[in-house]
């Protein structure tokens, strides 16, 4: 019960940093996806049905602010927390490399279905200037500050939710 408080709590400050303070962050109007490096944080400690759930959260936050269908960016969320519970099983306190790496596939996968829903099918064919000029400085940008934030992340779960856990 406290773990879904915190993680909820979690949300709604990555929530509020990446559309204030990271805005102004901005390095050419991109700002780094800190709801997808929560949901992996999330889903790699957890497992997969707490990915799941802060996945759908965190796409119902930005389905209620952008989207003019509700479950479009829950969806994808919802699939990156599940994909990423699949590696809770090798969760290991001081690693940086399998974080970083999902950071970086997630943010990919997340923004390759934005291509497919806002780009292609509109009839845009222009995947290789939206790699370029979007995703790769996106993905790159996300997993920088994701390796931090999934360090303070790692902290809060290792260091105050397992010790609550063991405390029950």
């Amino acid at each position: 019960m406290l773990s879904a408080v915190v993680y909820i709590v979690e949300l709604i400050i990555c929530y509020l940093l990446q559309h204030t303070v990271f805005s102004w962050l901005s390095i050419s109007s991109i700002v780094p996806d800190l709801i997808v490096v929560l949901v992996v944080a999330v889903a790699y400690q957890k497992g997969k049905v707490a990915g799941i759930f802060i996945g759908i959260a965190g796409g119902l936050m930005l389905d209620l602010q952008f989207g003019g269908l509700i479950g479009v960016y829950a969806l994808v969320y919802m699939f990156i927390g599940y994909f990423c519970g699949f590696l809770a099983n090798y969760y290991i306190k001081n690693d940086t490399m399998l974080p970083l790496s999902m950071i970086a596939i997630s943010e990919f996968v997340f923004l390759f279905y934005g291509y497919i829903v806002n780009v292609l099918i509109k009839g845009r064919l222009e995947f290789v200037k939206y790699f370029s000029k979007l995703m790769l400085p996106k993905i790159a940008y996300t997993a920088i500050v994701g390796i931090i934030l999934f360090k303070i992340f790692d902290f809060i779960y290792y260091n105050l939710l397992m010790e609550a856990d063991e405390e029950n």
